[in-house]
C-alpha cells in the first residue's frame, strides 16, 4: 500500500550534502566529537539508583532512563557494561505488576525497546507487550493510559516502538497503523497534528511516519517533513519557529529509520553539533515538564540517539 503526495525538491539540502562530500563539512569529525561529549554528560549524571533524571540533580525518571539506555547502546556500549546493568536494574524495578511503566503507554514502549536492546529477560518484555495489547482501544489507537481516549502522538510512539519489537503480522501493530493512516486523521497537507485541522506538527508527523513505515510505504510523506527543515538545518515543531535540538533529533531518527536517500539526516546532524553546549548536553523546552528551554537529559539522550541513528536501526535488523 502506498501513501502519495507531491514530492518537494530539496535543492539546498542536496547542495549542502555535496559540499560535505567535497570536504567542506566534515560530518565524521563533528559527529564523533558531539557523540563523545554527549556520552560523557550522560555517564557523569547517572543517579546512584541507576536511573537518569530529566534535570540533573532530580529524582530518576523511567522514561528518561529508557531513552538514555537506548542512546548508550546505540553508541556502542555493551549490554553487560556496568552503566547499562545499573540502569536496567532500575528500569526493571519500576515495572508495575500489570506489566506497564507508570500505567503510561509511551513510558512502557520506551522501556520495552530499551530492555530488548539490552537483551534482558524476555518475560519482562512479554509482560509489557501484554499490557499494551490490553491498553489498546478497539479502534487500534492508544491513549496515555489504558483504554483512554485516542491520541495520535501516543499511538505513533507505541507503533514506532512495536516496529522494533514484533513482526509486521502482529495484530496490535496493524490495527494501530490502519488507525493512523486513516485520511480522516491527516491534515490537508498530508501530515499530522495532535488535533486534526490545526497546523501540522513535525513532532507528531515524525513519530507517525516511523510507525507507519512497518506497514505502509511512506516515502512520499517524507517530502513534507524534509521541507520543514530550517536554514540552519535544524527542525522546529511548526514552520517559522526556531530550530530545536529534540525536534531535530526526532526527525533524524525518522529519516534514518526510513533510509532517506538524500541523507537529510546527516545534514541535520550538523545542526546538533552547532547547538551542543560545552558540557555535552542539549537545551530544549520540548519535554512537557519544562516551561523554558534548559539543559536536560531527555533532550541530550535523544540527540545522542540521533547522532547514532543509523547504527541504532542496524541493531534491529533481523
Amino acid at each position: 500500500m502506498r501513501l502519495s503526495i507531491e514530492r518537494y525538491l530539496l535543492i539546498p539540502a542536496v547542495l549542502f550534502f555535496l559540499l560535505a562530500n567535497l570536504g567542506v563539512v566534515d560530518y565524521a569529525v563533528a559527529d564523533k566529537e558531539a557523540i563523545e561529549k554527549a556520552t560523557n554528560f550522560l555517564l557523569a549524571h547517572q543517579n546512584e539508583d541507576g536511573g537518569w533524571p530529566l534535570i540533573v540533580g532530580q529524582a530518576s525518571d523511567t522514561e528518561v532512563t529508557a531513552i538514555s539506555i537506548q542512546a548508550l547502546l546505540a553508541k556502542g556500549y555493551g549490554t553487560g557494561a556496568p552503566t547499562i546493568n545499573r540502569a536496567v536494574s532500575y528500569l526493571t524495578s519500576q515495572q508495575l505488576d500489570d506489566g506497564s511503566w507508570n500505567g503510561n503507554s509511551a513510558h512502557t514502549i520506551f522501556a520495552l525497546v530499551a530492555l530488548e536492546m539490552a537483551d534482558r529477560d524476555p518475560n519482562i518484555v512479554f509482560k509489557g507487550l501484554t499490557w499494551l495489547d490490553k491498553a489498546q482501544n478497539e479502534d487500534g489507537s492508544w491513549g496515555r493510559d489504558a483504554n483512554s481516549p485516542a491520541n495520535t502522538l501516543y499511538t505513533a510512539a507505541v507503533l514506532s516502538g512495536l516496529r522494533r519489537l514484533v513482526t509486521p503480522r502482529y495484530l496490535s501493530l496493524n490495527k494501530a497503523a490502519n488507525w493512523l493512516a486513516d485520511p480522516n486523521r491527516m491534515n490537508y497537507d498530508g501530515a499530522w497534528s495532535l488535533k486534526r485541522g490545526s497546523n501540522s506538527e513535525v513532532m507528531v508527523t515524525a513519530w507517525v511516519l516511523q510507525g507507519l513505515s512497518v506497514v505502509y510505504d511512506v516515502d512520499d510523506r517524507l517530502a513534507w517533513l524534509k521541507q520543514m527543515q530550517n536554514d540552519d538545518h535544524g527542525f522546529a515543531n511548526l514552520k517559522d519557529q526556531p530550530s530545536d535540538p529534540e525536534m531535530t533529533a526526532y526527525v533524524i531518527i525518522t529519516l534514518a529509520a526510513l533510509r532517506d536517500p538524500i541523507n537529510t539526516d546527516l545534514i541535520a546532524s550538523g545542526y546538533l553539533k552547532q547547538v551542543q553546549l560545552p558540557d555535552g548536553s542539549f537545551k530544549s523546552n520540548t519535554p512537557i515538564e519544562l516551561e523554558e528551554a534548559q539543559s536536560n537529559i531527555q533532550t541530550t539522550s535523544f540527540a545522542l540517539l540521533a547522532l547514532n541513528a543509523r547504527r541504532y536501526e542496524k541493531l534491529f535488523e533481523k
